[in-house]
């Protein structure tokens, strides 16, 4: 798993706990959460060069019906 900055987890682990209407004794779970989620968008790949798609060439004339 990727490692995720601690204040970036800690922010994002205080909106979900204010969303949740701020309730005790869940901050680890809140934790977990956002790491969690951070850690998964840490993996998407959104630049540029990934969004380009590689098709094969087209040759004229081999058209699949």
């Amino acid at each position: 798993m990727h490692h995720v900055e601690e204040n970036k987890v800690r922010d994002r682990a205080y909106q979900l706990w204010a969303d949740a209407g701020q309730p005790e004794d869940r901050e680890q779970d809140f934790w977990y959460q956002a790491e969690r989620e951070l850690a998964e968008e840490d993996e998407v790949d959104t630049s540029r060069e990934a969004s380009v798609i590689n098709l094969p060439p087209l040759v004229p004339g081999n058209i699949a019906s």
